[in-house]
């Protein structure tokens, strides 16, 4: 017998953490996200909890977890559009269409019993958490900041009404990159013509301390126009810092200046903590620290995390120049053999045009599902 609770207490919520390493133990294209960070989106620690509503729930046949969702109202996201939606986050199941059915009844459900018109998803708490439903590219490795999951959920999706409201690219520079001299005279005319610059810092702390505030502004700005989100709130500013701050390193980050030395862009990447996250299934002992630490250090892979640019800069090469000087300083560093980006909308054609002076390789699409309720 299939039935879908929601869930309050700990041992539930270890289970709905586990759940899809579980379901992706033999699939080697599957990355786990980190565990205590999962966990710490369900309790208190959460920075989003103060201004949202969320419900969890385990789908379950004779006693055995087949599939988990959650179910979250942003009143941030809702006071902007003027909207009233839910959205669906955490969503996996066995290949089985009654539990995909099931389990997104369920936060329809609830959805309407808190007075939503509509429910879109997958999405997370925020535009920097894992976003949206893989459709192409499951050949492919996964990597620590990309969702992933196998073919048939999107079969269940749209068969359950479900239609597309959002669509995502990502993209691979493999390394070693040769020199393309059009990207060379393109930077360089950026730079002699606008005047765009770089500076160096002393160590990664004094970057945040100057301009840790400076980034999130820009993200805010940037992708206020972008699907799904909206401004981050102190508390979650500092939650972020705290998460990606051990992958941290000058020579992964690009800060842009205007000829009067103000912020206008940046670049983040970080190394991939793909291949330890599989190793240890996602949890930090008793290995797990171990393996991240190696990878931190010597990364084969590094992820494009995040490209932020004032709205009046968009379209004079600033991301461009950001990319170009990211890679050319991964391009030195042997090990890395490859540069993944993260979820890039099709609609941004800013974006999107910034990258097609670049050898690069279409590796994932990615959709966001919407549902009138």
């Amino acid at each position: 017998m299939l039935t879908v609770r929601q869930i309050h207490k700990r041992k539930d919520y270890k289970k709905f953490v586990k759940f899809p390493t579980e379901l992706y133990k033999n699939n080697p294209n599957y990355i786990p996200p980190l565990e205590m960070d999962e966990y710490k989106m369900t309790t208190k620690k959460n920075a989003h909890f103060k201004e949202c509503e969320q419900a969890y729930f385990l789908a379950e046949r004779d006693g055995r977890v087949v599939g988990r969702i959650a179910a979250v109202i942003l009143f941030p996201f809702n006071e902007k559009n003027n909207a009233k939606y839910a959205r669906f986050t955490r969503f996996d199941f066995i290949d089985d269409e009654k539990v995909a059915h099931a389990l997104l009844g369920t936060a329809e459900k609830w959805a309407k019993e808190h007075g939503m018109e509509y429910i879109h998803g997958p999405l997370g708490y925020d535009d920097l958490e894992r976003e949206g439903l893989q459709t192409y590219g499951f050949e492919h490795k996964g990597s620590y900041v990309a969702s992933y999951n196998a073919e048939y959920y999107q079969t269940y999706v749209e068969s359950y009404g479900y239609t597309p409201d959002a669509k995502w690219v990502e993209w691979r520079f493999k390394f070693p990159m040769k020199k393309d001299e059009r990207v060379e005279r393109v930077a360089s005319l950026v730079e002699k013509r606008y005047g765009f610059h770089e500076k160096k810092f002393k160590s990664m702390n004094a970057l945040i301390k100057a301009h840790g505030g400076d980034f999130f502004d820009l993200v805010d700005e940037a992708f206020y126009d972008l699907y799904g989100t909206m401004p981050f709130n102190e508390e979650l500013r500092k939650q972020v810092i705290s998460t990606f701050k051990i992958m941290l390193d000058l020579k992964y980050i690009c800060l842009v200046f205007n000829k009067e030395d103000k912020v206008i862009g940046f670049g983040l990447t970080w190394p991939s903590l793909a291949d330890a996250l599989k190793k240890s299934n996602g949890r930090a002992f008793p290995f797990g620290f171990i393996r991240w630490l190696h990878a931190i250090k010597h990364p084969n892979a590094v992820e494009l995390g995040i490209i932020a640019v004032k709205k009046e800069y968009q379209k004079l090469g600033v991301t461009g120049f950001i990319i170009k000087k990211l890679l050319d300083r991964l391009n030195k560093i042997p090990t890395i053999k490859y540069a993944d980006t993260g979820v890039q909308l099709e609609t941004n054609t800013n974006a999107i045009s910034s990258l097609e002076m670049f050898d690069r390789e279409l590796v994932r699409k990615k959709t966001c599902y919407i549902k009138k309720l």
